[in-house]
Order: C-alpha cells, then structure tokens, then sequence
C-alpha cells in the first residue's frame, strides 16, 4: 500500500502513521506555537491527510496534548532509570543523593539539548502565559514526579538535603537553568559573550558546570549545616 493510499485513511501502519503526524505536528507547534499553527500545515507535512488526523487525535488541542504527552512519556523513562540508582531497601545517604542529582541533572540537560523542538513550544507556551498547556498537563503522568518529591523529603529527613531547601526548587532550577542556556546560544554568541557554544565539547562543559551549581546548592555540607542547626 503506498503513503498516498495511506492518507486516504488506510494506513498500513497506525504506529508509523502517527509517529509521522507527531513529528510533523511538533514542528509546526515549535515554529507557531499552539495558536499559530494550522492543521492543514501539519497534515502537508505529515504526508496524511485531516481526516486520518482528526480520527487519531480528535482536534488540534488533542494533537497538542499527544505531541506533549510523548515528551512527557520520554521523561518519565529517564527517571525510571534514574529512580533505579536510589533502593528502598538501603538508608539514604549523601554519595548516593548526589549521584542521583548529578545524574538527574544531566539527563535533563542532555533531553533539551537533544530536543530543540520541546523547547521551542515551551517558549511558546512561555510567552503565552503558559494558557494552553494548564488545559491539559492533568492527563499527563504525575507519578514520576510524586516520586521525586518523596525522594527529596527522604533526602532531606536523612540531613543529606540542605533543611531550607524546597524540594520543589529541584524543577525550577534544572528545568530553567538548562533550557534557558540552551535558548539563549544565539543571544550569548550574538553579544561576543562567546563562540562555538553549541558544539558537543561545549555543551559538556556548560553541563557539567550547571549539574556541580545544582547539586553544591541542594546537598548538606555536614560540617556547615550541623553548625547552623
């Protein structure tokens, strides 16, 4: 069967026929965002027409919310692996803390990297107000991020987290510190503030400085924080 019969809503292939209608549908949401972008666009590009669209993902809020909803199941697989670092079964100490967040902060950095496209449609969403994104982030998964916070309450029970830190700082500063970096390149290169700042050597060296900034911040030096208690 040829992709034109296939957009003709006979896909051979459901998966593929929508795995090419979210790739084409996250890179028109990252070049208009939510509003701006058009489904005709998206079924162009895709290859399958707005019927077989419509019939996979219901509307273009749906569409959105399944673009979104693949990125967030790509995150929630990196904290399973990252999860497998910690056991229940053993004490929480401060080596085993530390090689968690090292690790959860260069998994983050290294996901938008990676991902150009994410972080083009969060600055969107950014920008807007984040309006569209409160429709829908309740349908995503949450459980990955109820087990960080438990993990961060664990840390911080055991003194291996610093007591006046809000486990809930974790996301705001890997989430902005890595996706404003990496967004700001053409700014920084732009100003003379530096060149070549996208290649890989250079991008890991601004991850391995953001991840010793993140983890110096949140764990306990036994020695200060026993004095200040």
């Amino acid at each position: 069967m040829t992709k034109t019969e296939a957009a003709r809503g006979r896909p051979r292939d459901a998966s593929a026929a929508q795995e090419a209608i979210l790739d084409a549908a996250e890179a028109v949401f990252a070049e208009h965002g939510f509003d701006g972008a058009r489904v005709d666009a998206i079924a162009t590009s895709s290859g399958y027409n707005k019927g077989l669209i419509y019939h996979y993902f219901g509307d273009k809020l749906g569409l959105y919310t399944a673009v979104l909803g693949r990125a967030d199941e790509q995150s929630s697989h990196l904290a399973l692996q990252l999860f497998g670092l910690l056991s229940s079964n053993d004490a929480m100490t401060a080596g085993t803390f530390r090689l968690f967040l090292e690790r959860a902060c260069a998994a983050g950095f290294d996901y938008f990297a990676a991902h150009p496209r994410i972080l083009r449609i969060l600055a969107w969403e950014e920008a807007e107000g984040w309006t569209t994104l409160v429709k829908v982030y309740r349908q995503f998964d949450q459980s990955d991020k109820k087990r960080l916070l438990a993990t961060f309450d664990q840390a911080q029970r055991a003194g291996v987290l610093r007591p006046a830190v809000s486990p809930q700082l974790f996301f705001h500063f890997v989430y902005n510190v890595c996706r404003s970096y990496l967004t700001s390149i053409p700014l920084l290169q732009l100003t003379g503030l530096g060149e070549g700042l996208s290649t890989p050597d250079a991008l890991a060296q601004v991850r391995e400085q953001i991840v010793a900034l993140i983890v110096h911040g949140l764990v306990a030096d036994p020695t200060s924080d026993a004095a200040e208690t």
